[in-house]
């Protein structure tokens, strides 16, 4: 028996390959949408995949399941509550499938999402291991607010029975796989344990804080607390799970474009998203595009911030990374790639069309304006909790992800100040405020809200 973890970084979760050498069979546990990993996998331990299982519907990525199945043949195993509209196996409690040396078997376990369900893997009668999804990660679960906030405490009592009731009356030997990671926007809880993918009962038995909250009501008033905002485009990824997402057949290779080209299709209905490193953006760039830097989280900040259905054309930092920015995009469903530019920022400098600039400020700088009549709005784009433990006094606090929404609010006559952690996310917020129309935007970009305290400048917490 093996059991092989494939780290999706970008997601900030896991899927894995479990299966038998000696039977010739393989499962793989909430597979992404390109499936060419598993299928390596498979290949290299002589083994055919049987079955793709979901533990739940996703609200943070497009399920490989029905991928694997169009290239495979293989069975799709998805709980029989979550209602799924295409062929597959509807998995309830108590359902087994024997894989050779092994056995999966089905238990329930609703609280992140009603449906969830986890798959314990028994060797001769004894359990082993098991895949829990999002009902137990290191260090925490997977929320219970993604349906909704009337929905959540009904969802928190079910964690709570799903965590005391099943989970930890395994024995403490039995190794746990979880599917989100800490970082996960679907996770209750901080990262954990490096590059640590499984922990076992007894860990969390002893350490996760979910396993010391034995009172019901004590485990839901924890399970509702501190959680943040999540990207926009989770509201859609459960339905396309449920319906069925399109099967790509593969990677897609979008083409090359010419410099002119893009320009004619900007001008049309395409975004050009910007992928170099925020502090080239900001120095020059294409007028109109989205700055979003490549790296493990590129996906997830676009599809934060660009509308759904958005027709993308790509301009890669280098040429070395389309190939991971298209993985991570069908990931989450942006699948109207129109191409990459050609050449990149040069080809377009050099075709002698159009550029801009996102104008730098320093600390100091800002802080002599700040304390005039006129002052510019220095506008915090961090997440709500990163501002009430910290900010620039009179600082206003409009989240990354919300600043589209509230564009409207902000007047055009006064300057406006970005300003984030460390430079990344308040270039982004200057690319939104330049393609709403406005020049007299700065970005705070070689520094961040820390180096303003640090230096001793007016600062506040909570809220103002």
């Amino acid at each position: 028996m093996f059991i092989e973890t494939i780290k999706v970084d970008g997601l900030s979760n896991n899927s894995y390959v479990v299966g038998s050498e000696q039977s010739g069979q393989c499962a793989v546990i909430d597979p992404v949408r390109d499936i060419d990993q598993y299928t390596s996998i498979a290949s290299n331990h002589g083994v055919r995949i049987t079955y793709a299982m979901e533990t739940h519907l996703h609200n943070d990525f497009i399920s490989g399941a029905r991928e694997l199945a169009s290239q495979t043949g293989c069975q799709v195993g998805a709980s029989a509550s979550g209602g799924t509209l295409f062929p597959s196996v509807r998995l309830q409690d108590g359902d087994e499938f024997d894989l050779g040396e092994f056995k999966l078997k089905v238990l329930h376990t609703p609280g992140h999402t009603p449906e969830h369900i986890s798959f314990l893997v028994e060797e001769q009668g004894e359990p082993t291991a098991i895949f829990t999804g999002g009902a137990l990660i290191m260090g925490g679960a997977a929320r219970v607010d993604l349906l909704g906030s009337r929905v959540a405490p009904f969802l928190a009592r079910w964690l709570h029975q799903t965590i005391h009731g099943k989970l930890l009356k395994l024995p403490d030997s039995v190794r746990v796989y979880p599917t989100h990671g800490g970082g996960s926007f679907c996770s209750a809880a901080a990262p954990q344990g490096g590059d640590k993918t499984s922990t076992t009962i007894g860990e969390e038995r002893e350490h996760n804080p979910f396993a010391a909250q034995i009172e019901e009501s004590g485990f839901v008033q924890f399970a509702l607390a501190g959680l943040g905002s999540y990207p926009s485009y989770y509201k859609r990824m459960a339905d396309i799970n449920r319906r069925g997402p399109d099967v790509l057949g593969g990677v897609p290779q979008p083409a090359s474009l010419t410099p002119l080209s893009v320009r004619n299709q900007l001008n049309e209905n395409a975004s050009l998203v910007d992928a170099r490193q925020h502090k080239e953006f900001n120095e020059r760039h294409v007028p109109g595009s989205f700055a979003v830097p490549f790296g493990d989280s590129f996906a997830t900040w676009l599809g934060w911030l660009l509308p759904w259905g958005q027709p993308l054309i790509l301009l890669p930092p280098a040429p070395a990374h389309q190939d991971a920015m298209v993985r991570q995009l069908i990931r989450i469903g942006y699948d109207r790639i129109n191409g990459f530019l050609a050449g990149g920022f040069e080809a377009w400098q050099s075709a002698g069309l159009p550029t801009e600039s996102a104008n730098g400020i320093d600390l100091e700088t800002l802080k002599d304006l700040s304390g005039q009549d006129h002052a510019p709005i220095i506008l915090d784009v961090r997440q709500r909790n990163e501002y009430h433990a910290g900010h620039i006094k009179g600082a206003l606090n409009i989240e990354l992800g919300e600043l589209q929404e509230h564009l409207d609010g902000l007047p055009r006559e006064i300057p406006v100040v970005t300003v984030c952690a460390a430079g990344m996310r308040a270039s982004m917020a200057a690319s939104i405020l330049q393609r709403d129309g406005r020049d007299n935007v700065q970005v705070l970009a070689e520094s961040g809200t820390m180096a303003w305290i640090d230096q001793g400048y007016p600062s506040a917490t909570g809220e103002e």
